[in-house]
């Protein structure tokens, strides 16, 4: 039986001020298709189905095509809620959708209420733990802290007790949204708790330095895979337990993230990443207008989404403008040293300093370019005040 391991869609999410619908819809697509391709039974969609609580209405037609489209091609689906979906709204229909090979767990009791599958070798028990917020199910199952450690291992415990009941011997597999030890976050996540900062690398005994929202690994012992969603990028914590990231590309810091799924074979035991590039690159740009406008760059990500930081001593001319016109996917845009005031006084301090309104002219002048009004300019600023004067 082969699994298709994903998460973090984020259906209904933009990127700076652009629609991401259009790849979207082509991740969608990806997910299909890998269903015939990789002879796929069962996919996974370990939690943020939707990007916020209120999805926009294309999304959750875009949900509904995608759920429609993989029964037909012979896949059962199982849906857990993550941090950015509306659990009541994403369970709504769960019990009429379970006939059709659609599995929704988005309660906490549906926690270790598995989905009961067969493969060759035996029963397949999948369990789907949805986002379980700490504050809200600490109390329910008796933990005295409430803490995402505490509450993750309370539910991998009932799901011990369950598999001891229902098939010992079965193989296992737990779907999870959560900030595991040792994985490595990006800037597009939303934190989970006091999780650690973007990139830094967390392990077991960092918990308490961290934040209380890293769950230790040792959590998911005994179980034949783990699958892991709220961490954007595909990573292996151990050969059992495993992030797919999200399909798409979310923040500048995903940049040369590899993006995908992973196939997970239960005869076999593989794990098998399956690699999709989806929609426009993403690049960061760094340097003075004419690096960034030279035609090698341009010819090279004039069609990528593009975060640009220009160098230049001096603010260039109607430099936006140019930038924009160059890259019509201008995603963020700032500057890195022009403009900046020298000696630590601010616009503010040189306003009060300032005894004459050629003074102001000149402050200002010197706050957005980092210098003041040349020879030229000065005899321009003169007759100007003086205009305004008459």
């Amino acid at each position: 039986m082969r699994f298709l391991h994903t998460s973090d869609w984020h259906l209904g999410r933009g990127f700076h001020g652009f629609s991401l619908r259009a790849e979207q819809e082509e991740m969608c697509d990806a997910v299909c298709s890998a269903v015939g391709e990789q002879e796929v039974d069962v996919v996974l969609i370990a939690g943020d189905v939707y990007d916020r609580a209120l999805p926009p209405e294309w999304a959750v037609e875009l949900l509904e095509e995608t759920l429609g489209r993989l029964v037909d091609a012979g896949a059962q689906v199982i849906i857990t809620a993550g941090n950015h979906d509306s659990a009541a709204r994403l369970g709504f229909g769960r019990s009429l959708m379970r006939s059709s090979g659609v599995h929704i767990r988005s309660a906490l009791e549906d926690s270790w209420i598995p989905v009961e599958l067969t493969d060759e070798n035996g029963p397949v028990l999948v369990y789907g733990v949805p986002y379980l917020e700490p504050q809200l199910h600490a109390a329910a199952l008796g933990c005295e802290r409430a803490h995402h450690t505490g509450v993750a291992r309370a539910v991998t415990q009932r799901i011990r007790d369950d598999r001891a009941q229902r098939a010992p011997e079965a193989q296992t597999i737990v779907m999870a949204h959560l900030f595991a030890a040792r994985g490595t976050a990006s800037e597009s996540e939303r934190h989970i708790g006091a999780e650690a900062a973007a990139g830094e690398r967390l392990d077991h005994h960092e918990e308490t330095v961290g934040g209380l929202s890293v769950v230790p690994l040792e959590v998911f012992d005994g179980f034949d895979y783990t699958a892991l969603g709220h961490l954007h990028g595909r990573q292996a914590l151990t050969d059992a337990v495993r992030y797919s990231g999200s399909p798409l590309r979310f923040s500048f810091s995903e940049a040369e993230q590899e993006k995908g799924a992973w196939v997970y074979d239960t005869v076999e035991g593989s794990m098998v990443p399956l690699d999709w590039a989806i929609g426009r690159p993403l690049k960061r740009l760094s340097g003075s207008i004419e690096e960034v406008l030279s035609p090698e760059t341009l010819e090279k990500w004039s069609e990528a989404y593009v975060q640009v930081k220009l160098t230049d001593d001096q603010r260039p001319e109607q430099a936006f403008q140019r930038v924009q016109e160059a890259y019509p996917w201008l995603a963020s845009f700032s500057y890195a040293g022009a403009g900046q005031v020298s000696g630590g006084t601010t616009y503010s301090q040189k306003l009060k300093q300032a005894r004459t309104d050629t003074e102001v002219v000149a402050g200002f002048l010197e706050h957005v370019r980092s210098r003041g009004p040349d020879e030229p300019e000065q005899q321009l600023i003169a007759e100007a005040l003086q205009e305004a004067r008459a």
